[in-house]
Formats: structure tokens, sequence, C-alpha cells
């Protein structure tokens, strides 16, 4: 059986938009899809320093510990990839209520901010929709 690749994200929410990754030529997801910043776990690296590492090199914000809270849930997806093929990965999430810096993206995203209401028209990594929603309500 495959192992599942675990993972740390973290979803901000401000004035109606939330901080989304535009995936572009050089990352492992498909080209223009779109995810919360996140990304697999270092060895014996924890949930929460991956999502503040994995914010930071893929939006170029901070953010410290104590303004995260983890939300509940461990999301499950199997995944298509560039050059591995389709990979499952569970991602544990982190609620940002406090962050610093400036956007800035890497070889591999886009950071973006996105109205709420848009997120229809966006090519989605499974689980983003589910995630922010259970964000604005936890």
């Amino acid at each position: 059986m495959e192992e599942t690749i675990k993972c740390g994200g973290i979803v901000i929410i401000k004035d109606n938009q939330v901080l989304l990754v535009k995936h572009g030529q050089k990352a492992e997801h498909l080209n223009d899809t779109f995810g919360i910043p996140s990304g697999r776990l270092y060895k014996d690296e924890s949930e929460i320093n991956c999502a503040i590492r994995e914010l930071k090199e893929e939006t170029n914000l901070d953010t410290t510990t104590q303004n995260l809270k983890a939300m509940p849930n461990i999301y499950i997806a199997t995944i298509k990839r560039k050059t591995e093929g389709t990979k499952t990965f569970s991602m544990k999430i982190f609620k940002c209520a406090k962050f610093s810096g400036e956007l800035k993206g890497n070889k591999e995203t886009i950071p973006v901010w996105i109205k709420l209401s848009e997120l229809n028209k966006l090519n989605l990594l499974p689980n983003v929709k589910k995630i922010i929603k259970d964000s604005l309500n936890y």
C-alpha cells in the first residue's frame, strides 16, 4: 500500500478574501491549480512548524505558533502530480489570526488574495473549498 504523505498548511481569511497560491511551471502540482500555502513535512518536523515554513516559502509571510489555531480535521486527498503520478496526502490545517510581511512568490507559486465569492471560478486542489468553509465555521 502506498504511503500517505503528511503535510501542514495554513488558511488565512481577511476582508472576505482567502490567501491562495497559484501553482506554476516549476511546481509539482499541475499548472494553474490553486491551493492554500502548504507542503510536506520534513523528517522530524511538526505539522505546525511545517505550516509556518511553507507559508514563508510560498508567500513570504511570517507568523508564529501563537498566531495559529489547529483545526480539528485531517484532510485527505489523492492528487495527480506532474512527475510523481498520483499521490495521497493528509493535511493538518492551522487557521492564522495574525501575520506580517509582504506577499512575494517564488519559482513554484504565486500568492494571491481571492474573494470568497470567486472560488468557484478557480481550478482548486481537492479539499480547498472544504478547508475554507470549515475555517469560516471554526
